[in-house]
Formats: structure tokens, C-alpha cells, sequence
């Protein structure tokens, strides 16, 4: 099993340097013994596992899952030997969490303060999740732990644990005094119109809320909003909107923590923007202690919702 543990990383090496020279290289081994490890796990899949082209080699299809495979074997060896090494030496795990924007922007700071509390000697690393790329950077093991939309890109993963932990409505959010309100009849709703007299601010980062603000809103209210504001940034856009007449669609659990002034939804009601969201890892970590422990937090912080 150790010989083809090595013989796996490797490849995963030869496949990163996309040559067997650079490969040899880097890892101070003779091309001839890199080519014997290729032979051996390619007689051992029984699978073409690299095809060589002008520059150098590339992974085969099946090249690319036996890499993703090793890598998560790496990250499986690397979890363990801390955990057994912690009990001789003084060594600290670390722990790959990734979360989309609004995770990030302070929702999991008591969880993951619980949690290093808990587990004093865990290195957590809170990442940004690449669009587009949670799912294999999960199976790859790359990370852990992704906090994000449970119905994630690529389908579905049957090596991938996805646990709902609450939804979040997407909604027109404005400053608690903004003038719009003063606008409000008997029954508490606001002339659509008078929307469009104030600026908005796109919240760019997640590219569906440029396509809500520009098409669900214009829906609503009968003509494209004034926006004047495109922002990346979470924190840039949640100031702006407390400091002036901005509008903008963010998602509820953003603003919660906001105050002095607090921002609060306006009357303007957009259809299907509730996504449920929660945490999504590699199935076999549930054996890992942390992993389990964070899940716990979690539920105790969202509640468990079916």
C-alpha cells in the first residue's frame, strides 16, 4: 500500500510540473524511477493514466480522477498524523474551511471561536470559495469544509455530505431612516415609481445579484433601477448603504449584524430568491472529531430545519 501511496504523489507531481524532467527535478528522483512509477500504477488501473504531447505530459481522463483521489488521500494522511502525533508532540491541525461571502462577513465568528476554544491546538483557515470550483476543491481536499448554497455546481456527489442549516432570502434592503419609507400609504406599500427615484447599488461578487437587481426588480417596478454603485465588497456596500439613499438586493442574513443605522427590507417583494444554504463536506471526515463538533455548533446556532 505505501509503495503505491508513493508511486500516487508522483504522479500527482508529474502531472503539476507537466513533465517528467521537471518532475525529477523537483522531486530529486531519475526519470527512469518516475517512469516505473507511471508503469506500475498504470498496470495496476489498468488505465492509461498520462498522454504525452509536445511540451511535456497531460492527465488522461482518468488520469485527472486518480490525481483528485490522491490528493484527498494526502489531506486523509495529513489529518491523521496530526492527530496522532498531537499526543507525543505539541502539534497543531489545521482545519480548510471555505465560505461564500456572507459566511464570511461575520456569521460563523462565535461558531469557529466555539470551536478553536473547544480544540485549542486547531489552525483554522477560512478561505474564499472560487465560483465554480467548491466541489472539487472539496473532493480534491483542498478543503474540508465549504458553508455555502447546499445545492452546490456539478450535480450531485455522492462522496459529499450536505446539511441544510437555514435558507436565505434574498431582499431590497435600505437604511432604517431613508426617506423611501416616509412614502408608505395606509397599508404600508410604496408606489413602485418611487424606486426608481433613488440610486442603487449592484452587489457584485456573486454575479445573480447584478441579474436580480437588473431584471427582478425591474420587474417590480416597471423600468431598470438608477444604479449608480457596483461593488465587490460585502462591507463596502453595507456602508454605503447606511450612509446614503442607496437601495440594494443583498441577502437577509448579511445584514443582521448591522446597526447605528440598521438596514431593513423595503416593501418590495421578490419571487424565488430563497436558497437554502448550510454546510457541505467530504463524507468520511464526519469520523473526524472537529468536523463533527463544528456541525454541532452549527445546528445550535441555525437550528435544525427539515
Amino acid at each position: 500500500m505505501l509503495d503505491q501511496i508513493t508511486h500516487l504523489f508522483r504522479l500527482r507531481t508529474i502531472l503539476e510540473e507537466g513533465s517528467l524532467r521537471r518532475a525529477s527535478e523537483k522531486l530529486n528522483v531519475t526519470q527512469p524511477a518516475l517512469s516505473r512509477s507511471l508503469a506500475q500504477l498504470e498496470s495496476y488501473f489498468g488505465q492509461q493514466l498520462v498522454e504525452r504531447h509536445a511540451r511535456g505530459v497531460r492527465a488522461t481522463a482518468f488520469g485527472e480522477r486518480v490525481l483528485s483521489i490522491s490528493n484527498r488521500i494526502e489531506r486523509y494522511w495529513e489529518i491523521a498524523e496530526d492527530e496522532l502525533r498531537s499526543e507525543v508532540v505539541e502539534k497543531k491541525t489545521l482545519m480548510r474551511i471555505g465560505g461564500g461571502p456572507v459566511w464570511r462577513s461575520g456569521i460563523l465568528s462565535g461558531v469557529l471561536s466555539q470551536l478553536q476554544q473547544r480544540f485549542p491546538d486547531l489552525v483554522i483557515e477560512l478561505t474564499t470559495l472560487v465560483y465554480g470550483k467548491t466541489t472539487q476543491n472539496l473532493r480534491d481536499g483542498q478543503l474540508d469544509v465549504a458553508f455555502t448554497g447546499v445545492a452546490l455546481e456539478g450535480g450531485t456527489s455522492p462522496g459529499l455530505e450536505r446539511v441544510k442549516l437555514t435558507e436565505v432570502t434574498n431582499r431590497v434592503f435600505a437604511r432604517e431612516d431613508h426617506p423611501v419609507f416616509a412614502e408608505r400609504d395606509s397599508k404600508g406599500h410604496i408606489d413602485p415609481l418611487r424606486y426608481l427615484e433613488y440610486p442603487w447599488i449592484v452587489y457584485s461578487e456573486l454575479p445573480a445579484y447584478r441579474a436580480i437587481t437588473e431584471h427582478a426588480v425591474a420587474e417590480h417596478i416597471g423600468e431598470r433601477p438608477n444604479i449608480r454603485f457596483v461593488c465587490q465588497n460585502l462591507l463596502s456596500v453595507l456602508t454605503i448603504l447606511q450612509h446614503s439613499n442607496a437601495l440594494s438586493v443583498l441577502p437577509a442574513l448579511a445584514v443582521n449584524a448591522i446597526s447605528s443605522p440598521r438596514l431593513v427590507p423595503v416593501p418590495l417583494q421578490l419571487e424565488a430568491n430563497t436558497v437554502d444554504v448550510g454546510m457541505v463536506f467530504r463524507r468520511e471526515l464526519l469520523d473526524w472529531e472537529p468536523v463533527g463538533v463544528l456541525l454541532d455548533l452549527c445546528r445550535e446556532r441555525f437550528g435544525t430545519l427539515a
